[in-house]
């Protein structure tokens, strides 16, 4: 191990532990109500009752304030929309990294990533496309049995990577490849506010370099993989998402089967009641105001989309927005395609979400029962 990777294990050790101890110390070493920005972002409030209490917490301080780890925390739907039409602000990792795949500062603020971001993977080319992604979702709904399954390890991780593959244009002699890489870069998206574990952050490191060498070379390589990395995150965890509030819905799935378009229907009301990401950090490449409070040229913040107000705040940046289409598109195509092979879909277990997971809550688990209907 390189005398640089050590330093880097040091700083995100370092970095964690001033998580914990501003999460749950008012003053500096004296016990007391914490910093509820702190406790988000060291990722261990997992399940839903943890995260929605950190969640109201923040809310709570107000829609502009500084927390004691250094950005501005900006929240409540009127803020997030000042700030989302801010032309000085990109997204920029907040703690260190062992390998950036985020665009630099200067091109995430304007418009060019957006705009390559759409080129590949857009409503116009999902909706050309709208065959072959319909395509991969038959082929992995084929492929599970009746009985149980882990529809995140066994559908919608598999699924993801096919689609993105699809999208990406990647030879298929390189696949597997790509499918490894994706997988490894899995934590990247949390990874740009909690530090992760020493062997999560290898193979993050790894997985992004994979996916580096990969795109080399091709005109919209930064885009690629933007989407390959956070794209292919978000899709797979607005899958998990569906799929997790369908598993309590006998009545909803039997109408996917009669009514395939009403998939769109779910999708939707997945992103209204549950925002796809929580925190969005930034970075002030300019001077701004936010409800009245002055950020400074060079200041992190973090936008948190704590959807207390009945619905989900806006994105705050459109790089995040831009990689929506595609995740809805295979999200819709996926649970058509999963309700059409398999009439019965129940829970077999409690779901399970990562720790160190602030921005993406993600699934790595949902343990299900497929069934097909009786012929007695």
């Amino acid at each position: 191990m390189t005398a640089a990777t050590n330093a880097l294990w040091r700083e995100l050790q370092l970095v964690h532990a001033a998580q914990w101890l501003y999460a749950v110390n008012g003053e500096p070493f004296v016990p007391g109500a914490g910093d509820p920005y702190a406790r988000l972002v060291r990722g261990f409030e997992v399940g839903e009752g943890g995260a929605g209490t950190a969640l109201a917490s923040v809310g709570e301080r107000g829609p502009v304030w500084r927390s004691r780890l250094g950005p501005w925390v900006v929240t409540g739907p009127t803020a997030l929309r000042e700030l989302s039409v801010s032309p000085d602000l990109a997204v920029s990792a907040a703690v260190p990294q062992p390998e950036q795949w985020l665009p630099g500062p200067a091109r995430g603020r304007g418009t060019a990533l957006a705009r390559d971001l759409a080129r590949r993977a857009g409503t116009r080319t999902v909706r050309r496309r709208a065959a072959l992604l319909r395509e991969r979702a038959g082929q992995a709904a084929a492929g599970l049995a009746p009985g149980p399954a882990d529809l995140v390890a066994d559908f919608a991780e598999p699924l993801t990577a096919a689609v993105y593959a699809t999208l990406l244009d990647v030879p298929r002699e390189r696949l597997p490849e790509f499918t490894g890489a994706v997988a490894d870069a899995a934590p990247a998206v949390d990874a740009l506010l909690c530090p992760q574990t020493q062997i999560a952050a290898e193979r993050l490191g790894t997985g992004v370099r994979g996916l580096r060498e990969l795109f080399g070379g091709r005109d919209r390589a930064e885009a690629d993989l933007v989407l390959a990395v956070a794209g292919a995150r978000a899709a797979a965890d607005l899958l998990g998402d569906a799929l997790r509030t369908l598993l309590g819905r006998p009545g909803e799935w039997a109408r996917l089967r009669s009514e395939p378009g009403h998939a769109a229907r779910v999708v939707g009301e997945c992103l209204r009641s549950r925002p796809l990401w929580r925190a969005h950090p930034l970075v002030a490449l300019g001077p701004a105001e936010v409800a009245g409070t002055r950020i400074a040229a060079g200041d992190s913040v973090t936008a948190v989309t704590t959807g207390t107000g009945g619905g989900p705040d806006p994105l705050p940046v459109t790089v995040c927005a831009a990689l929506l289409p595609a995740a809805a598109a295979q999200t819709e195509h996926a649970l058509a395609a999963l309700a059409a092979r398999f009439p019965v879909l129940r829970p077999d277990g409690e779901p399970v979400r990562a720790r160190r997971a602030p921005v993406t809550r993600r699934l790595v688990r949902l343990p299900t029962r497929l069934g097909v209907e009786e012929t007695r």
